[in-house]
């Protein structure tokens, strides 16, 4: 019996927010219901989470938290969706979203955050990354210059 099965998923890339090619298969690695994990989950694929996982996960590739699933312990990926329950602060390059049916209890950090109505969050949020540094700045405005260090005994 396997705990993780990898799956070679041909979906449409418009539903799935995958390849653009649509002979391009994507690669899910999936935490079944029912299933426990303890310890750190590291990788380069997908994760789809409808068990539980009892530490870090920090992949380099969408992590969608399941409407059954759950993760106590911090989460770090790219994207990051949740429709189940995370108990750990959540960092992601890219964005976090989280569905109406999804708690989160921790701190969110990314340049892109999305709370649906209905959800619940209980935690900071952090608008993090270039993305949001551009966005501040008005537009053909330049980088500001840094102030010089003032000289010692003057103001």
């Amino acid at each position: 019996m396997s705990i993780f099965r990898r799956e070679n998923v041909s979906a449409s890339p418009a539903a799935a927010g995958g390849p653009s090619d649509p002979g391009q298969k994507r690669h899910i690695t999936r935490v079944a219901p029912g299933t426990r994990l303890l310890g750190e989950v590291t990788g380069a694929t997908e994760v789809l989470i409808d068990g539980e996982i009892e530490g870090e996960v920090r992949v380099d590739a969408t992590v969608t938290v399941g409407a059954e699933g759950a993760v106590t312990g911090a989460v770090s990926a790219p994207v990051i969706r949740v429709a189940g329950r995370v108990v750990g602060n959540l960092l992601a390059s890219d964005r976090v979203e989280v569905s109406p049916s999804g708690s989160v209890e921790g701190d969110i950090a990314a340049p892109r955050i999305v709370i649906a109505e209905g959800a619940f969050f209980k935690g900071r949020v952090e608008m993090t990354g270039e993305k949001v540094r551009e966005a501040r700045r008005p537009r053909g405005a330049a980088e500001p210059e840094p102030k010089p260090a003032a000289e010692p005994g003057k103001p």
